[in-house]
């Protein structure tokens, strides 16, 4: 009778892949923000709360909500970007005609309110306005491609597809988009 074998995992070599050259981690919120926090979190800026781990539009889905919860106050993500001018996603529209201007506008403005509605961390951070072109500056690298999307989607006829440039090993992407006539 033959005895059942068992796999037993080397743990030498499974920390020894972790230095070897080209190995990548996987990337999950933990490593962006930290981890999980246990007492609850309010954003001073904004409307937003911190429990179960994630930041939620408000304190009706906690059950566990007693007075002898701590209660701390703290910059949610996206105030924390915004204060330190930083972003996720950039998108560049040149040379459209002053009057569509509010249009494309608002069309990035109604997927900012669908992406907040979500998640109230994924919203528009600033928009600037020159003579040649239109800056959209996201909190999200996804929402910037959706808004991208929704605007060549809109607007065919006088955009090619949207390029899209990826920073190496990062988040950030900016993504172009030129009018043509």
């Amino acid at each position: 009778m033959k005895k059942p074998t068992r796999r037993i995992q080397n743990k030498k070599a499974t920390s020894r892949l972790a230095y070897r050259k080209g190995f990548k981690f996987s990337r999950h919120g933990v490593e962006e923000f930290g981890s999980g926090k246990t007492d609850i979190m309010f954003c001073p800026e904004g409307d937003t709360v911190y429990y179960y781990k994630s930041w939620h539009h408000n304190l009706l889905r906690y059950k566990h909500l007693s007075e002898s919860k701590d209660v701390r106050f703290k910059l949610c993500p996206y105030h924390e970007m915004k204060k330190n001018r930083q972003w996720e996603g950039e998108i560049r529209i040149a040379g459209v005609p002053v009057k569509l201007l509010g249009e494309i506008k608002k069309a990035a403005e109604k997927m900012s309110e669908e992406a907040y509605r979500r998640d109230p961390m994924h919203r528009i951070l600033d928009t600037k306005e020159t003579k040649k072109e239109l800056k959209i500056f996201t909190s999200e690298n996804q929402l910037a491609r959706h808004i991208a999307k929704k605007i060549f989607a809109s607007f065919k006829k006088h955009f090619p597809k949207p390029k899209i440039h990826k920073a190496k090993g990062a988040d950030p992407v900016l993504i172009t988009m030129e009018w043509q006539e």
